[in-house]
């Protein structure tokens, strides 16, 4: 018993942040929000367990729920130790993130969209600005290893000539301070032909492009038109499929996710969509498929989505016909997340296509918000060396450790996966904690059912 004798004066109980669930057949699952981790202990060695008999635990039943954060030094703050992590993961990122959006233009009139579309593009003076912030910012600060960019809109493919004129002096810059360059791109891929793809990926270093599908075709179209009242879906998918099925695709280490919108009206629809992907053929070649409920964009578009109970239920749904259809990328299990988003970054910054600096990506072109504070500076004016210390949800973690975020985080046990969920509808009064809040015990018991009896599992779904 020498590791119970080294830890005789260190007194233990069980972590607060675990997530319990029964498995059947004399075994119960115990997930440890911050670790990410799950361990199987049979039922009488779960109750010894549940009234933290250590004593009488098996060495290495111990040692396994002490590694995982099942177990905590009985004085430990597990509220603080998550919320340091986090601050510290910031402050430790070696990360420079940067989110262009280089047009104000969309070919679509989403009813959904928040946004006010207009004809704007950032000018030379305003692309230089950006550049010289950059360099500012990896000159001045503390060391970086990576510059990310990601290319956002409205739809940045509609400033494609601004992407292309940029990247190379992105790019070049990255090189300069011998740093790792990645880019990304939220595209509704109208405009992603094949062509325009192949140029990204080769010549403009942009791995990954997310697209969304509200469902098939008849309900795609019913949502996302363009704004001359035009279909679509059709062209959208005639890109995908052209681009997937691609000789070069598979070696060009590019990325294609598809995101799949739903609220009351289209909720059927996610079925539908994983059915025409792998009918297509495309199952396996896109990197991921996910479902998310509409959300406010400084309108009231989030009153129509499910209830987010109701949305829970059916991402369990969504989720196994993934995996019963074998889509490489569906997961099941959440991990750690240190950082909720943009906003929590010091040094990360969104610019849009008039110059205005944000630090999230929800607020840019929605009227709603031309008023509420939210943009920090602009480039026409701004000097590069001003970082812009004074932010909205920069004392996130803060706000959390103190119960002042107007969320119910400060309690909540799947904080470390969650990390806090949208700060800025908290702000707004918006109800967001994730559906992974009420599918969390169904997606234990689902990974552990799988990793015990594989493809068996969906036989009866």
């Amino acid at each position: 018993m020498g590791f119970f004798s080294f830890n005789q004066f260190i007194m233990f109980r069980n972590s607060y942040y675990r997530i319990k669930t029964d498995a059947g057949n004399n075994t119960v699952l115990y997930f440890s929000t911050r670790s990410g981790e799950t361990i199987a202990l049979e039922s009488d060695t779960a109750a010894i367990y549940e009234r933290e008999d250590y004593d009488s635990l098996p060495e290495n039943i111990f040692s396994k729920l002490l590694s995982t954060y099942l177990i905590v030094p009985s004085q430990e703050n597990e509220l603080e130790e998550v919320i340091q992590e986090n601050k510290n993961s910031i402050l430790d990122s070696k990360t420079l993130y940067q989110v262009i959006q280089p047009t104000a233009n969309c070919q679509l009139g989403c009813g959904y969209c928040g946004q006010n579309h207009t004809k704007a593009l950032l000018n030379e003076g305003q692309m230089d600005a950006i550049l010289e912030r950059l360099k500012y910012k990896l000159e001045n600060e503390h060391s970086y290893n990576t510059l990310e960019i990601g290319w956002f809109g409205a739809e940045p493919l509609m400033a494609l000539s601004n992407i292309k004129s940029m990247t190379p002096r992105l790019k070049e810059l990255a090189d300069k301070h011998n740093l790792g360059y990645s880019s990304k791109m939220v595209t509704n891929g109208l405009s992603l032909k094949l062509n325009v793809f192949l140029d990204l990926v080769k010549n403009h270093h942009i791995r990954f492009f997310e697209i969304t599908l509200d469902g098939t075709e008849e309900f795609h179209d019913k949502r996302r038109f363009l704004k001359s009242g035009e279909k679509s879906y059709k062209i959208i998918m005639e890109n995908l499929i052209s681009i997937l099925n691609h000789e070069e695709f598979d070696k060009l280490n590019a990325a294609i996710s598809i995101r799949c919108n739903v609220d009351k009206m289209n909720d059927e629809a996610a079925i539908l969509l994983i059915d025409e992907l792998k009918n297509l053929g495309l199952h396996k070649k896109i990197t991921n498929f996910y479902v998310a409920p509409i959300h406010s964009w400084g309108n009231d578009a989030h009153l129509k989505s499910l209830e987010v109970e109701n949305f829970a239920d059916k991402e369990i749904e969504w989720l196994m016909y993934c995996l019963k259809n074998e889509f490489s990328s569906a997961s099941i299990l959440p991990q750690r997340k240190k950082q909720t988003c943009m906003a929590v970054d010091p040094k990360a910054e969104l610019v849009d296509a008039y110059g205005n600096i944000y630090n999230c990506t929800e607020i840019s072109y929605v009227p709603s918000y031309d008023d509420a504070g939210y943009i920090l500076g602009n480039l026409d004016t701004l000097s590069p060396d001003d970082l812009l210390p004074k932010r909205d949800f920069i004392n996130w973690y803060d706000l959390i450790r103190e119960n002042k975020s107007n969320s119910p985080c400060h309690t909540c046990k799947i904080l470390p996966i969650c990390g806090g969920a949208c700060p800025k509808t908290w702000k707004e009064g918006i109800f967001s904690c994730p559906p992974i809040k009420f599918n969390i015990e169904d997606r234990i018991a689902l990974s552990y059912l799988i990793s015990q009896k594989g493809a068996e599992v969906f036989e009866t779904f």
